[in-house]
């Protein structure tokens, strides 16, 4: 039996091996499943979230109070509720989110976050149950203790300026 001839057999065999586990290593390792689609998707609703933010966020006038439909009216209104539990934002400030997520077939939830001595708080406005592609939207708000103090959070251990996270969870049905 020729002894060089199975030790080259081997070495092909070997070789072949080593070659075939490197090139399915090589061809997992650059195969990608990225869902471009989806991703530009979130990213225009994500968009869409900021800008609505961005259009409720309207300053007050000099010497005016805010407007209802603004997110610093929608803060400055919260009264006759416990917070955390059934705090409702104003009719108009509802009616604006309607004009500008619902009519355009999104929907959405609303939470408020804010420090209150040592801890942070948080009160859900508006409870709907995202989906898993739902994405988030944030806008800080900042008001001074004066102008909250017939709010539901006059009574409240707040530091002054107060600053207020106003977070909009958007998605699709």
């Amino acid at each position: 039996m020729n002894k060089k001839a199975q030790t080259f057999t081997l070495e092909g065999v070997a070789s072949a091996l080593i070659l075939l586990v490197a090139l399915y290593t090589l061809y997992q390792s650059s195969l990608v499943i990225s869902p471009m689609w989806n991703e530009a998707v979130n990213m225009q609703m994500k968009m869409i979230a900021q800008d609505t933010l961005k259009i409720l966020d309207n300053p007050k006038k000099e010497g005016e109070e805010y407007y209802l439909d603004s997110l610093q009216g929608m803060i400055t209104n919260l009264r006759n509720c416990q917070l955390g539990v059934d705090c409702k934002p104003n009719d108009k400030f509802m009616e604006a989110l309607e004009i500008l997520l619902s009519s355009r077939g999104f929907d959405y939830r609303l939470e408020l976050h804010w420090v209150e001595g040592d801890r942070i708080n948080s009160t859900v406005l508006i409870d709907k149950k995202p989906s898993p592609n739902a994405v988030a939207a944030s806008r800080y708000i900042l008001l001074m203790k004066n102008e909250i103090l017939g709010s539901s959070f006059s009574g409240l251990q707040l530091y002054d300026p107060v600053i207020f996270e106003v977070r909009l969870i958007v998605w699709r049905p």
